[in-house]
């Protein structure tokens, strides 16, 4: 899959976007590849299944393609209008099929990145992933959503908002929460500093 680390600016994306509307098929491609990794992940920690993360990531750019000319710019990032489709369609994934969520623990280390760490370093990562998972079970719907996507999808704090439908304020108030019950129900990986609240 694509492998992008330098995002690409915000007059990148714009312009991107814009010859996107207008059926550059490379602007198609140079969003692709920009977008690839982010909604990947996502939508991995929220699925579980390796085939059915990479299946519903294609479907997200496909979406994406068939719609962007609709796309509007109303104050929030790109990130956040397709954000919301890989929401959307990850719900009927669950609803089609009325599956339960499952995530294995290798699934779980590809979703990180964990290939390149040291062995105790990958031991003490595998731990927190498979305690963060399960104790994620014990927050709410909304508090899951914002964790998924503030911290698996790597969306600023403007961007879980308006992918959300929610106001900025209301998505701070819900990590907070998620972030306090999680340290509850972890107790030491939190304080080890595996689970961290991350920046806006």
């Amino acid at each position: 899959m694509p492998d992008r680390n330098d995002a690409p600016s915000k007059e990148e994306v714009e312009d991107l976007v814009r010859r996107a509307q207008q059926g550059h098929s490379e602007a198609f491609a140079g969003l692709y590849e920009a977008y690839y990794d982010k909604i990947y992940r996502y939508v991995m920690f929220k699925t579980g299944d390796t085939l059915e993360a990479e299946d519903l990531t294609e479907e997200v750019f496909l979406r994406m393609l068939e719609s962007i000319g609709s796309f509007k710019w109303q104050g929030y990032p790109f990130t956040s209008w397709l954000f919301r489709i890989a929401h959307n369609l990850v719900i009927d994934y669950y609803r089609k099929a009325g599956r339960q969520k499952k995530t294995s623990l290798d699934d779980a280390m590809r979703v990180v990145g964990t290939d390149n760490v040291d062995v105790d370093r990958k031991l003490d990562v595998e731990l927190s992933i498979k305690e963060v998972k399960e104790a994620m079970g014990g927050l709410t719907r909304l508090q899951q959503e914002v964790l998924s996507l503030r911290f698996a999808g790597g969306l600023s704090v403007a961007e879980t908002a308006e992918a959300m439908g929610k106001k900025e304020n209301a998505v701070k108030a819900l990590q907070h929460a998620a972030i306090k019950k999680l340290r509850t129900l972890l107790g030491p990986a939190m304080e080890q500093g595996l689970i961290s609240q991350g920046g806006a």
